[in-house]
């Protein structure tokens, strides 16, 4: 088997399990998937050696960003990819079943993969679903088989805020934008008459990414006011900001921009083009 001289020593399952947590954090944090892949061997081949044997060769084919760990009682292997998903543990696995059927004709293994890319799964609760699923295929050769109950990425809450002087425009616009489906977000929509009352209202103190769709001119705190105090925040990244305007005008236009807006809309428009724009904006911040 290649690379012998490779040390055999990897961390052992209750080492792992400690990490776990801050792995399923940093998934949902980036946006990112992690793929869990179970080995074992079958029963007449468990022997010490081997097991020493293959750990090497394991290590072998890894990153130095993937985690090879000892299943209790020598039950196999566990590994975690970072930042990779199903797809990429498949072609692995395929990679290096096809090394060992040709060094160890006689051996046999199997292997599960679990892609997760939300923290609803604990440690506890991945090991007991791989062992059953390696269980119901032990006699059986070379077999994937993949469990599926983790791949729902959550739910992201973003917070909408519409300043509109118009009752009718601002309902109407409400009204739209909360029946308005974005994959990955839920949308939390709140309406004002002016920047003067949404500033009061604290909303934007929130630590959620914050759409705020604003009128230019209002009569109190109006929208290049309420746009300069936004942008001055330590956290002013986190607001999405759109400006509507009935001045087609491209210095208005320019200024907006110059100012720190990221779309500048002319009044009156089509509410198809902002909900697209909406869309198109949250499409852009999940990977």
């Amino acid at each position: 088997m290649e690379a012998r001289m490779i040390s055999a020593n990897v961390m052992q399952q209750k080492e792992v399990q400690k990490y776990f947590t801050v792995m399923c954090e940093s998934v949902i944090r980036s946006h990112l998937t992690m793929t869990a892949i179970f080995l074992t061997l079958s029963e007449g081949y468990k022997t010490e050696e081997l097991a020493k044997e293959m750990s090497v060769f394991l290590q072998a084919k890894l990153r130095k960003t993937d985690l090879l760990f000892q299943l209790d009682n020598n039950a196999g292997w566990g590994i975690i990819f970072l930042q990779s998903g199903e797809v990429e543990a498949r072609a692995f696995l395929n990679r290096i079943f096809d090394i060992l059927k040709k060094e160890y004709p006689q051996l046999t293994i199997n292997a599960s993969i679990t892609e997760i890319r939300n923290n609803n799964i604990t440690f506890d609760a991945l090991i007991t679903a791989n062992e059953q699923i390696l269980s119901k295929i032990s006699n059986e050769a070379w077999v994937i088989e993949e469990i599926t109950d983790y791949q729902q990425p959550p739910t992201e809450l973003v917070k909408v805020s519409i300043i509109e002087e118009n009752d009718i425009f601002r309902h109407v616009l409400e009204v739209a934008i909360n029946q308005l489906e974005v994959p990955h977000f839920s949308l939390e929509v709140s309406s004002y008459e002016d920047g003067y009352s949404f500033w009061q209202s604290g909303n934007y103190q929130s630590a959620h990414t914050h759409l705020i769709i604003v009128n230019d001119i209002l009569p109190r705190k109006n929208g290049f006011e309420l746009l300069h105090s936004l942008r001055m925040m330590p956290n002013g990244n986190k607001f999405i900001i759109y400006m509507m305007s009935e001045r087609n005008s491209e210095a208005v236009a320019l200024n907006a921009y110059e100012s720190g807006v990221d779309e500048f809309i002319i009044k009156p428009f089509n509410l198809r083009l902002i909900e697209a724009k909406i869309k198109r904006t949250f499409a852009r911040l999940w990977p």
